[in-house]
């Protein structure tokens, strides 16, 4: 029995590590829906891990999306263009990987096309948001407080004037408006343009009458068009309500009021609505045109709570981009500094103090821990090359259906049994002894699929089944060798001896072969094939392993017997 502690204690490190490795799959899949559910309200953080450990469906099992993206290269040159998709690509993979997906399918369709299928998706607006999004990252001062009430009022004097209200204005109000203009506006501007911006910096009435001053829809009050539709309450910029949105659209995408905005400001929404008193709005920032920093310097961002609890990101900044961030937050101490991904407004908190090259993102409106998750993948992964656009969105169930999959599993289970019972039939004792062998490969399979993430396909259930009849297949080999020792007339040990060592040979052979086999077949398949290759793979190296340790471990326990029940 010597040289034998090594290996029980191998077997039963095995054992442990793949209980340890599965316990997530097994906790989530214990859970109720309403478990579920109250993990993910009450501690989000353990919930995204819990999801991230533990082994998935597969789209064919669970369902999932397909999305089709196409990439928008008009804005390219020749050079960026040439790869825009292959990085796009790439970048997509690495946001799918940290988004917890295993086993997605991302692929490039024709010239400008990627299609991504994401099985076991269960929320695909999320998933949706997330691959599309751009990801430009830039932060940008607010323009003060006294400046926006006077580019609005301005605003709302030209609505007023095409609406063909008296607009005049006292001479004391012009001109104490002017110099704040011509601060807003620029000397130059107000040289330059003589009907918007650079007019009314003058003091003067614009011109509208030689653009499109179309007229006021009836949904816009003719006093105040614009200041109506906006509540400058909660905050830095204006709360918009949901539904009078499309109206300051509207408003401000008038050539008209384009022409009074001035050329170095613009205005934003914010990423995402909230609800304020019971009701639905979006925040209107103005902001300054001038990017203080851009996100290229970022260089980590991790979600995580403030002291409110309230989900925020935090984000590191090279050596360069810290010291861009120190010059700008020390020398703009107590304003808001806007922080926009993708021309949107994510939150604009106000710079309490000088940061080097650590600082929080605040999530706006009634962002969830989630949000933040994914705005940290995002921000991680990088910006895509040009943006993209889904243009094919499908929410998919099962392929093969439950019935269809409820038949599979019965007839795994009793294939399996049967498998169980003709053993202990046939070879009796040492039958149980190879059944116990074959508990072992299915739970060492289970347990490197669960540290692999590996997502459980009816391809890949194939594989498995596949080599726990190999690893059945082996057992029979060993126990027949053995029978022809004995009836041979040799001792129990010599037996068993001799019964592993004449098997081994074709046990190898039979073992090796299907190894590479499914090698070729993980290199080049794709798709269901590789999870095929992958079960197989391991499930094969692992027959093969309680083939020559498990169940000899227990045989060298037998050889002191005088007879065997084989």
């Amino acid at each position: 029995m010597q040289g034998q502690g090594w290996k029980i204690g191998l077997i039963l490190f095995l054992l442990a590590g793949s209980f340890w490795f599965l316990y997530p799959t097994i906790d989530l899949y214990m859970m109720s829906p309403a478990e579920r559910e109250e993990l993910a309200k009450t501690d989000p953080q353990s919930w995204i891990k819990l999801q991230q450990k533990a082994m998935k469906l597969g789209l064919d099992l669970r369902g999932g999306m397909r999305l089709v993206l196409q990439v928008d290269k008009t804005n390219l040159n020749p050079d960026e263009a040439s790869d825009a998709v292959e990085r796009a690509k790439e970048i997509l993979r690495n946001r799918v990987d940290q988004f917890g997906v295993a086993e997605p399918v991302i692929a490039v369709q024709g010239k400008d096309r990627i299609v991504v299928e994401l099985p076991g998706i269960s929320d695909p607006e999320r998933a949706r948001e997330l691959i599309g999004r751009t990801a430009l990252l830039e932060f940008k001062l607010l323009e003060s407080p006294e400046m926006s009430s006077l580019l609005l009022d301005r605003i709302d004097r030209a609505l007023e004037a095409a609406a063909g209200l008296d607009t005049t204005a006292t001479p004391s109000d012009t001109a104490g408006e002017r110099g704040a203009l011509e601060s807003l506006f620029g000397a130059d501007t107000a040289k330059a343009d003589t009907t918007g911006a650079g007019a009314l910096a003058k003091g003067e009435s614009p011109d509208l009458t030689q653009d499109t001053a179309e007229v006021l829809p009836p949904q816009i009050p003719k006093e105040a068009p614009l200041s109506s539709l906006l509540d400058p309450s909660g905050g830095y910029g204006w709360m918009v309500a949901k539904d009078e949105v499309p109206l300051v659209e509207m408003i401000l995408a008038r050539p008209d009021v384009q022409k009074l905005i001035p050329p170095d400001v613009e205005f934003a929404w914010s990423t995402r609505s909230e609800f304020v008193g019971g009701m639905e709005v979006e925040r209107l920032y103005l902001l300054k045109k001038q990017v203080e920093l851009e996100g290229k310097y970022l260089t980590d961002a991790k979600p995580s709570f403030d002291q409110f609890r309230k989900p925020i990101v935090s984000f590191q900044l090279t050596r360069e981009g810290g010291r861009k961030f120190a010059r700008l937050t020390g020398a703009n101490i107590n304003k808001p500094l806007a922080i926009v991904l993708d021309n949107r407004v994510e939150s604009a908190p106000e710079i309490q103090s000088r940061i080097q090259d650590r600082g929080q993102i605040t999530m706006g409106g009634n962002a969830t821990y989630e949000d933040a998750n994914d705005l940290a993948i995002v921000l991680r992964a990088g910006a895509l090359p040009a943006p993209v656009k889904v243009i094919e969105n499908n929410v998919i169930g099962p392929s093969l259906g439950q019935d269809s999959i409820r038949r599979g599993i019965n007839a795994s289970l009793l294939g399996l049994l049967a498998v169980f019972l003709i053993m202990a039939f046939y070879y009796k004792l040492s039958g149980l002894i190879a059944n116990v062998g074959l508990l072992f490969n299915g739970i060492f399979l289970l347990g490197v699929m669960a540290v692999l993430h590996a997502t459980l396909t009816m391809p890949g259930i194939a594989g498995f089944i596949l080599s726990l009849g190999m690893s059945v297949d082996a057992n029979v080999l060993i126990f027949e060798r053995i029978r022809e020792e004995m009836r041979a007339g040799k001792s129990v040990r010599n037996a068993i001896d001799a019964g592993y060592d004449r098997a081994m040979s074709a046990i190898i052979d039979s073992h090796v072969t299907t190894l590479i086999t499914a090698l070729a077949l993980f290199i080049f398949g794709t798709g269901p094939i590789k999870g095929f290759a992958v079960t197989l793979f391991w499930g094969v190296a692992i027959s093969l392993f309680t083939a020559v340790v498990v169940t000899r471990v227990v045989f060298d326990f037998r050889k002191s017997y005088k007879t065997l029940s084989i």
